[in-house]
């Protein structure tokens, strides 16, 4: 009995395996993140370079000395804007000596009209003088054109990209003087595999990620799908126009690409850091009593960069394991500790 009593007065030993139950409990530290409602996509990834679809080396149609420059490499023009004067001393000879020829052979052709109406002359007389008149007209629009061949002018609004020539400079005609590029008619060409063929349609919205501009989003949509498909690659061609409002894409930028050929609305997403992928299933650990998980399988949607669409499995506003999570079993407990980044570093 004084045993029994001793036991009973003593809690050392209750404490001790509390002690040890405390001890032996794990608790792993993980990190979470929130399930929400979104947009989904589904997306063909590529890659492209941009190319403008309008894009010219403007050219002489005449020989000569160049004897101005009016715009140089980088300068913006407008269709029809004067690029570059040859000598035009011959040209202009030919058009006053044409004009002259012309003017004279119309006064004859008045006069006749006039004295074939007191008799004076006749019809044959009359229609020779037309056509004489006619082709003395077209000989002078031909000189007027010949004239104009030393002022080169841009074909279309755009940019000077090269200046091929000098002043002074004896060039023949059919030389190439400068580039011009329409930096608003930029396209990217994109191959796709040909088992995409029946999702390709004109009207889809492309996302392009440019290396060369960070943490900006430009779109495109898609304007032309080939008719054809290239035996070799076992691909065809879409056609994108890119969106350069901003004027701040070039020919030449290299970017990846993604093709949106489908979208859902308010579907539920979750952070890609939280899937458990086994075998052919996929897995979540669900956040319950602050300090408990559960493992939960889920039916993946459309992949994103940085999110699942989940189909089932779970629910919008529910706290999942994104960090830590290949350490955990349903019966251990976690602790949250939600880093957050320093803005300012």
């Amino acid at each position: 009995m004084l045993l029994v009593g001793c036991q009973r007065n003593n809690p050392t030993n209750n404490e001790d395996k509390n002690s040890k139950e405390e001890k032996d409990k794990i608790i792993i530290n993980v990190e979470t993140s929130e399930s929400y409602l979104g947009e989904a996509k589904a997306t063909f990834k590529s890659t492209a370079v941009l190319a403008a679809d309008k894009a010219a080396m403007v050219t002489t149609k005449t020989a000569g000395i160049i004897l101005d420059i009016k715009v140089e490499e980088g300068d913006s023009v407008e269709k029809g804007d004067l690029l570059m004067v040859l000598e035009s001393d011959e040209q202009r000879l030919a058009l006053k000596s044409a004009t002259a020829n012309y003017e004279k052979s119309l006064n004859n052709l008045q006069r006749a009209e006039q004295l074939v109406e007191k008799g004076l002359t006749n019809k044959e007389q009359i229609d020779n003088l037309k056509f004489e008149t006619k082709s003395l007209k077209a000989s002078m629009d031909q000189a007027k054109m010949n004239l104009s061949f030393t002022q080169i002018r841009a074909p279309f609004d755009g940019l000077v990209t090269q200046r091929l020539i000098k002043i002074g400079n004896l060039i023949q005609a059919a030389t190439a003087v400068f580039e011009v590029v329409d930096f608003n008619s930029l396209q990217a060409k994109i191959d796709v595999p040909e088992h995409q063929w029946h999702i390709m349609k004109s009207g889809l919205k492309v996302e392009f990620d440019f290396d060369a501009i960070p943490d900006q989003l430009i779109t495109g949509e898609i304007i032309r799908v080939s008719p054809i498909i290239d035996s070799n690659s076992g691909t065809f061609e879409v056609t994108v126009a890119v969106d350069n409002s901003a004027g701040i894409l070039r020919p030449g930028l290299f970017a990846k690409a993604n093709i949106v050929f489908d979208e859902r609305n308010d579907v539920v997403l979750v952070n890609k850091d939280a899937i458990i992928r086994e075998d052919d299933s996929s897995y979540i650990y669900i956040v319950e009593n602050e300090n408990q998980v559960k493992k939960q399988a889920v039916e993946l949607g459309y992949e994103m960069p940085d999110v699942y669409e989940i189909k089932s499995g779970l629910s919008p506003q529910q706290q999942v394991v994104t960090t830590g999570k290949n350490n955990l079993t349903p019966d251990v407990e976690i602790n949250v500790v939600n880093y957050e980044q320093d803005i300012s570093l």
